[in-house]
């Protein structure tokens, strides 16, 4: 399965100028070409860029966003969660995978974080002079225990990708990324492999020498940001895996 996840200005493209702008999908839209082609080869892919589409359009107020941080490129805390409820009623659609019996929690918090963007920049005079940003975060813990989300190795189900994946989940508050919300609406760990900015290759070599993960996994999910399409580290490289 694979689950292009969309840049911040294709969910917000009226947030870049002043002209009238609205989210929107084109068929001309070389993401929404791949997804097409990824489909008409017979690869599952997700449209997380459509349900944006429609949440924006919907103005619930509990889904109403932001969904993306302000002076950040990932999305936010509840971002996270839809992507992963989203990829979860896909999954137990197809009937790839059963449900577990594992209980997962959710517990509320709000975390502190500084602009990727700024970091990238290497500009800290201009880091100081901008505020941090408060994130909603919802924590899953183990009903049974109160433990934090913790993966599994030998779970059937495999999550590879980029900081998308990263944040919230091995950095502060840890365990409230898009992996422990799929973990608590599939009910079981799941098996995970992330390298921050490498998903088009990096990490797809990273699995080639940790070819061991893939035992006993019925499902591998393949997330990688919109930009990677383009600019994504070291490209595309093909990466054969051992037999």
């Amino acid at each position: 399965m694979v689950l292009p996840a969309p840049g911040k200005p294709s969910v917000y493209p009226d947030e870049l100028t002043r002209r009238p702008m609205t989210a929107r999908r084109s068929a001309e839209c070389p993401t929404q070409q791949l997804i097409c082609r990824l489909r008409g080869a017979g690869v599952e892919t997700i449209d997380l860029f459509e349900t944006f589409l429609q949440l924006r359009k919907a103005k619930r107020p509990d889904l109403s966003g932001p969904y993306y941080l302000l002076r950040d490129s990932h999305w936010s805390g509840t971002t996270a969660a839809l992507a992963a409820e989203a990829v979860a009623r896909r999954i137990r659609d197809l009937g790839w995978i059963e449900s577990g019996a594992v209980q997962y929690s959710v517990r509320t918090m709000s975390v502190t974080r500084q602009s990727d963007i700024v970091r990238m920049m290497r500009l800290p005079d201009i880091g100081d002079q901008l505020s941090h940003e408060q994130v909603r975060c919802d924590q899953i813990v183990r009903t049974s225990t109160g433990d934090l989300y913790r993966d599994d190795s030998n779970s059937q189900v495999l999550v590879i990708g980029d900081s998308f994946l990263r944040i919230y989940e091995t950095d502060e508050p840890r365990a409230a990324g898009f992996i422990a919300h799929l973990a608590r609406e599939l009910r079981l760990p799941l098996a995970s492999l992330v390298n921050d900015g490498g998903a088009s290759t990096l990490v797809r070599q990273e699995l080639s020498r940790r070819a061991g993960l893939l035992g006993g996994k019925k499902l591998v999910i393949w997330e990688f940001v919109e930009r990677d399409i383009l600019f994504g580290t070291q490209g595309w490289k093909d990466v054969p895996l051992p037999e």
